[in-house]
C-alpha cells in the first residue's frame, strides 16, 4: 500500500520546534488544531491560544458595560390595552420597593396578565417569534448540541434543528443575547435563529436536562486572564487527549470546546463576582 504524506507546518510564528513540521497519517495525534492553525505543541498551542484570549475577554468586559435599550415591557403591555395604568403602576413601586424583579413578573403576580401574554409582549419587544414549546417535548438530538451550564446561564434551549439549511433555532424566556447566539454559529459553524417561548417551559426542560445529567461540560470561575484560561485549557487538552481546541467569547463567558475522535468537551470560563 502506498503512504500518504500530509506536510504541516507549525502556524505558531515562534515555534520554538522547527523540526516538528511534518507529521504523517500515521501519527494523527500530533499536533493540536486551533480553529484552522496546525500547531505541533502544547507549547505552541499555548503561545497562540493567549493572543487568541486577549481581544475575546477585552469584548467580554466591554458586553458587562453595556446595558440593552428596548421599549419598556410595562409601557407595551398598556399600549396594547392588556393592563391599565393602575396596575402598571403598582407593578413600578412594588418592583421599587423590593430592589429587584421584573416588571413582568410582578404584573403576573397580581393576576393583571398572564405568563402567553407576557411572551408575546417579549417577543413583540425583540420583533421574534413565539415558539410553541408549551406544546411540544424537547428535542434531545437539539438540547445537547449546545453545553447545559451555557443554555442555563443565558436560560435558553436550542429547540429545532434544520438539517438541510444549517440553521438552529433557540429559544429564550426572556432576554435575547446575540453574543451568544453569535458564538454558537463560531462554533458550530452553522446559522442561528432567536425565537421567545414562556419562561416555565424553558425553566422545566433546563430542570429535566440537570436531572437526566450526561453533561460533560466543565464550568470554571476565576480570573478571566489569558494565561489562566489557556492553562486549563491546556490541562484538559492533555486529559481529554484534545486533537483539536475551538474558543469564542458570549456575553462575559469565555466558551472553549475541545474535539477529540468525535467527541466533544466543553469548558465555560466565567468571572467570580
Amino acid at each position: 500500500m502506498k503512504l500518504k504524506w500530509l506536510r504541516f507546518q507549525c502556524e505558531n510564528p515562534r515555534c520554538p520546534n522547527p523540526a516538528r513540521v511534518w507529521r504523517t497519517l500515521l501519527e494523527p495525534h500530533r499536533g493540536v488544531v486551533l480553529h484552522d492553525q496546525w500547531l505541533c505543541s502544547l507549547e505552541c498551542l499555548d503561545q497562540v491560544l493567549e493572543e487568541r484570549l486577549s481581544p475575546i475577554i477585552q469584548s467580554t468586559r466591554a458586553h458587562r458595560e453595556t446595558k440593552p435599550h428596548r421599549f419598556p415591557l410595562g409601557l407595551l403591555l398598556l399600549s396594547l390595552g392588556l393592563i391599565s395604568n393602575e396596575s402598571l403602576q403598582t407593578a413600578l413601586q412594588a418592583q421599587r420597593e423590593a430592589g429587584k424583579g421584573r416588571v413582568g413578573d410582578w404584573l403576573r403576580q397580581q393576576g393583571a396578565v398572564t405568563e402567553p401574554q407576557v411572551t408575546r409582549a417579549l417577543a413583540m419587544q425583540w420583533a421574534l417569534p413565539v415558539y410553541p414549546l408549551e406544546k411540544r417535548d424537547v428535542n434531545p438530538n437539539c438540547a445537547h448540541l449546545l453545553p447545559y451550564h451555557l443554555l442555563d446561564a443565558f436560560r435558553m434551549l436550542p429547540v429545532y434543528r434544520s438539517p438541510a439549511s444549517s440553521v438552529l433555532h433557540v429559544a429564550f424566556s426572556n432576554r435575547v443575547d446575540y453574543t451568544v447566539l453569535y458564538a454558537i454559529e463560531q462554533m458550530l459553524e452553522w446559522r442561528t435563529e432567536p425565537c421567545l417561548a414562556q419562561e416555565s417551559c424553558i425553566d422545566r426542560a433546563l430542570e429535566r436536562l440537570r436531572w437526566e445529567g450526561g453533561s460533560t461540560d466543565i464550568p470554571i470561575v476565576g480570573p478571566m486572564e489569558p494565561s489562566i484560561i489557556s492553562r486549563a485549557t491546556l490541562q484538559q487538552v492533555l486529559k481529554f487527549a484534545g486533537q483539536e481546541v475551538r474558543v469564542v467569547g458570549c456575553a462575559d463567558n469565555i466558551w472553549v470546546r475541545l474535539h477529540a475522535q468525535g467527541r466533544a468537551r466543553d469548558l465555560l470560563f466565567h468571572p467570580a463576582t
